[in-house]
């Protein structure tokens, strides 16, 4: 047993750090079945030991080849490092008193920071568990296996087994270089770990105090934080008043955030780029034949300048992009990348917009500059409150001078963009006043604060404004055939079109709102007030309710419906009968798909809702037993709906005859069936009944009908010559069919009169008319043929009557008072 003993202490390694996992933040407390509990230790049977050892000595030496192999450990020992670094640079950064000098502005770009460590931090941490992972796994099988053939080794130990023991001794030697080779990975891979989770949790730290101090300065942001302005540049040492040595590291730290920011997505920002300068042939070619379509069709779009100038449509679409793209990274790049597509706003503003706001729009690009420059000395306190009082004074006077010109150019009544313009415009001038008046009086981040985020918001409005007419002019003109046919052929499609045009209007708009809210500091508490509001819960028994999931189960099913009515309008009316398809499939298809999405949408619904599996399978079994013992002939009808579905025997639009009722099908729906008599009155039949009942359908294979008319002239007449007037007179009435042809057949000899039958088809809605129609058309024909049409004549023969009642008949004088009249013989 000298083997077993000088191979316990790796044994015993592996095992105290296979038990270290759970002490590691973010891996799972409790491993796998196989991992947690190894199965108990038995004896091999002699004839499986030989197979089981090759076997096994296989996977010990995959181990090792496994483990000696290069891995990432050392890579990302590097990132953490580098991310260590930065973590305790910005945590120098925020004690004592220099956190509390920071400006708001500078406060959020250091919890921007944090929290981009923050999601790179957790990503490594996300990576380092799928590595230690498999090499715990592997560790905690090569020990259950050692363990496994060391009491095979003690049960077979005899001299007569001499060769299986050396055998399993070579086995024990290979599991103990695998043990060996595995420990020091797992070693390295389990002390990163912990580092990792140690830098995050000073990570997290850093960030509660950012936020702290956040959150401080916003519930005292109408409180002075400083003296006056005069009396702060009356004071000596200017020099140091203007705080030169904060720059420095101010300036360090954004460059840091930059280099940290493009290590992560510099890949992408150079694909948008590289993928942009493909593009910008593109832009200029569609550029060029646009311009001749808007040449000789100007109303072909609301917004020309977009496609006149291709450049400056793809340069701002490339920054847009961009800006999307490093949404989250530091604010000195977002801003930066706004500056930059200064031009191409100014550029592609709508003409409205142009002639509303005039020269003043350019004013714009000095607020800019001004802003730019407060933000990067915004460590400096005193220069950078001056800056900001310059660029709050001259954004006051410009925007003074926009109300002054649209008070004298103002029509009446004005327009809706002219209104919003000027409602705008009053609020940014009380906002800039009450900013330049606590700058004065010492309130520096209130100050700060009104002019940026009115600045800020008033920029972002010109850009989401050039950007989205640069989308919609770009899509209508490159969709113009398929916009244009859908359109002036498909009443559901142009509707979602205008539909879907409502929403781009309500994102950029909602992109906005975002934008100034959280400019104004209002999206932070206005977030934090809605959290806790959709947090608060109702109780019933065991069933928690929340107003949150309350809401989004609200709107998850409204736009189920919304999206399910759409598609199934466009599908019904637009698409599938474009194509060349069955009777009856393309409603079959548009109603089923309707159906599937509202299932879908309702399933979205539960769990956006927070419903949980094993509450829907008891909301399931009770329907079940609903199912069972109340729902027998619902369930039928919604069985008998699919049936009608798919076996396609009706689809709206028929004429059929259901239990005496005559009607048009106006909708197939799961449960019944609508459909119009000619009277005007609804019936709802249900599904079962149509399937149950006699069913006819006037219009299954053929939209016509068969009209016959009964036709009897006077004995005498020429037989051949009526045939032959009635079958003129069928084939000359309008809106009869000429297959099946207008026929006349003679049909007996009648008590009065010869009978005929006038036979022809027609379209079912034009029955009633020709019917009317053709028997006005014969009664004429007839009538000038000169041939009578008889009527039933009787022969009264009489056996006996009186006198009185003779003469009378005969046209005689009444008999004598008191007398009677003698009775005739018989």
């Amino acid at each position: 047993m000298r083997l077993s003993r000088w191979t316990c202490l790796p044994t015993l390694l592996l095992l105290m750090m296979h038990a270290s996992l759970a002490q590691i933040p973010g891996l799972p407390s409790k491993p796998d079945a196989a991992v947690a509990k190894p199965a108990e230790a038995k004896s091999i049977p002699i004839a499986e030991i030989p197979q089981r050892a090759d076997e096994d000595e296989v996977f010990a030496k995959e181990v090792i080849e496994r483990s000696a192999s290069a891995d990432k450990t050392a890579a990302l020992a590097d990132e953490l490092a580098i991310l260590k670094r930065n973590v305790g640079a910005l945590e120098a950064r925020i004690h004592g008193e220099r956190l509390a000098a920071l400006p708001l502005a500078n406060l959020e770009t250091l919890d921007r920071y944090l929290r981009f460590l923050d999601r790179e931090l957790r990503a490594l941490q996300a990576e380092l568990q799928q590595m230690v992972r498999p090499t715990s796994e592997a560790a905690s099988e090569i020990v259950r296996r050692r363990k496994l053939w060391l009491d095979t080794r003690d049960d077979i130990a005899s001299d007569q087994l001499l060769t299986l023991t050396q055998r399993i001794d070579s086995l024990l030697k290979e599991f103990a270089l695998a043990e060996k080779a595995l420990a020091q990975p797992l070693a390295q891979q389990l002390a990163l770990s912990r580092d990792t989770a140690a830098v995050l949790a000073r990570t997290g730290k850093a960030m509660s105090i950012v936020r702290a101090q956040i959150a401080g300065i916003d519930r005292k942001l109408f409180q002075r934080d400083t003296a006056g302005l005069f009396s702060a540049l009356a004071q000596a040492d200017l020099t140091r008043k203007l705080g030169m040595g904060t720059l420095a590291d101010d300036l360090r730290a954004e460059i840091e955030f930059m280099d940290e920011f493009d290590r992560s997505f510099g890949g992408i920002n150079a694909s948008v780029l590289w993928l942009g300068l493909l593009s910008l042939p593109v832009f200029v070619g569609v550029s060029w034949r646009a311009r001749k379509a808007i040449a000789a069709n100007p109303a072909l779009t609301r917004h020309p300048l977009a496609l006149m100038r291709p450049v400056s449509a793809w340069l701002l679409l490339c920054l847009a992009t961009l800006v999307v793209i490093n949404f989250l990274g530091p604010t000195t790049m977002l801003k930066a990348l706004l500056a930059l597509a200064w031009v191409p706003i100014m550029r592609l503003q709508p003409e409205r917009m142009r002639s509303l706001l005039g020269g003043w729009v350019y004013l714009s690009g000095v607020f800019l500059l001004l802003h730019l420059f407060g933000q990067l000395i915004g460590g400096l306190t005193l220069l950078y409150r001056l800056v900001v009082l310059l660029n709050g004074l001259l954004m006051l006077a410009a925007l003074a001078g926009l109300l002054w010109r649209l008070r004298q150019a103002g029509a009446s009544p004005r327009s809706r963009l002219q209104r919003m313009v000027h409602r705008l415009a009053v609020g940014g001038c009380a906002a800039i006043a009450v900013a330049v008046v606590a700058n004065l009086a010492g309130n520096i981040t209130l100050a700060a604060m009104l002019t940026d985020a009115t600045l800020i918001s008033g920029y972002l409005g010109l850009f989401l404004l050039a950007a989205g007419s640069v989308v919609r002019s770009w899509a209508a003109f490159v969709f113009r055939p398929v916009a244009e046919k859908l359109t002036s052929e498909a009443d559901h499609a142009g509707a979602l079109m205008q539909e879907l045009s409502r929403l781009f209007d309500f994102g950029v708009m909602l992109a906005w709102l975002y934008g100034t809210l959280d400019a104004f500091r209002i999206l932070r508490p206005l977030r934090a007030w809605l959290a806790a509001a959709f947090a608060w819960k109702l109780n019933f028994g065991n069933i928690a309710i929340t107003v949150g999931g309350t809401v989004l189960f609200a709107l998850s099913v409204y736009l189920s419906f919304w999206v399910a009515k759409t598609v199934r309008g466009i599908l019904a009316e637009d698409v599938l009968p474009r194509m060349s398809l069955p009777r009856g499939v393309a409603n079959s298809a548009s109603t089923m798909t309707y159906y599937l999405l509202l299932m879908l949408g309702l399933v979205v619904a539960l769990a956006a809702a927070g419903f949980e599996v094993s509450q829907l399978a008891i909301v399931l079994g009770a329907l079940s037993l609903g199912i069972g013992l109340g729902l027998q002939t619902v369930v039928n009808n919604f069985v008998s709906g699919l049936i009608l579905m798919f076996e396609r025997p009706i689809q709206p639009g028929d004429t059929v005859e259901v239990a005496g009722t005559v009607g048009t099908v106006r909708e197939i729906g799961m449960r019944a069936t609508t459909f119009t008599t000619f009277e005007g009155a609804d019936v709802v039949v249900p599904n079962g009944m149509l399937l149950s009942e006699k069913l006819i359908n006037w219009t299954l294979t053929s939209n016509t009908r068969r009209v016959d008319i009964p036709v009897g002239v006077a004995y005498g007449s020429d037989p051949e010559k009526v045939r032959t007037l009635l079958l003129e007179v069928a084939q000359r009435t309008e809106r009869v069919v000429h297959q099946p042809p207008p026929a006349v057949w003679f049909t007996g000899f009648g008590a009065s009169s010869l009978d005929f039958s006038v036979r022809v088809w027609t379209r079912l809605d034009d029955h009633p008319g020709v019917r009317s129609a053709l028997g006005l058309a014969i009664h004429d024909a007839l009538r000038d043929a000169g041939i009578e049409i008889p009527f039933p004549q009787q022969d009264l023969h009489l056996k006996s009557v009186g006198r009185g009642v003779f003469d009378r008949l005969q046209g005689k004088a009444d008999p004598p008072a008191g007398g009677s009249a003698p009775r005739p013989a018989q």
